[in-house]
């Protein structure tokens, strides 16, 4: 059987940008730059011969196609992550060393992420730093910070925004580029997001 697939880069930068409805953002998460996400889906919109976005001064929005094409694609993704960990289990079980600077501890629940169990299965330990170069070499796989970059070659997601000596400051959570999709990410992503809700 001869499958008709569009190349699988564009359909992860069409899936992280319908998620976000930024081509911004959804760069940040896979560690590219903006105009190469913005490149990837105008060429999965070429191959299908159809428009998955609307491009608006502010935004985006998903046409039809793009909404009824979205959840598919999603769903898929996470069928081959789920299809890859039964076979590689150690690729994506391994508990990641979380750093996580002071100021940013002292907005989330005490003793964060030990605060439940929920974090049990994806954090191994946490360390108090805000050393960048401890992700680079490869000391620590993510790292919580409060204030801006830059990140250079890191991932960075936008958590939230708090108040610190009278300024709002972003809250962010800061990767290698390759762990921004895996489990672990997004597991210490979801309890942040809801911590700070």
């Amino acid at each position: 059987m001869t499958y008709r697939i569009p190349a699988l880069n564009g359909l992860r930068a069409f899936e992280a940008a319908a998620r976000h409805l930024s081509f911004t953002t959804a760069a940040s998460e896979l560690g590219v730059t903006p105009g190469a996400v913005s490149q990837q889906v105008k060429k999965l919109e070429t191959s299908l011969g159809i428009a998955l976005f609307r491009r608006l001064p502010h935004g985006l929005l998903l046409t039809r196609e793009g909404e009824t094409y979205f959840p598919n694609i999603s769903r898929t993704l996470e069928d081959l992550t789920d299809a890859t960990e039964a076979i590689a289990p150690d690729l994506n079980a391994r508990k990641f060393t979380l750093g996580l600077c002071p100021r940013a501890a002292s907005l989330l629940p005490l003793k964060w992420p030990r605060h439940s169990t929920a974090l049990d299965s994806y954090v191994r330990e946490t360390r108090s730093t805000d050393d960048l170069e401890l992700l680079l070499d490869n000391t620590l796989d993510c790292m919580v910070r409060v204030g801006n970059g830059p990140f250079g070659r890191l991932s960075a997601i936008t958590i939230g925004h708090c108040a610190s000596s009278g300024e709002q400051e972003a809250l962010y959570f800061v990767c290698r580029n390759g762990l921004i999709n895996c489990r672990q990410s997004k597991a210490i992503l979801d309890d942040l997001r809801d911590r700070l809700k």
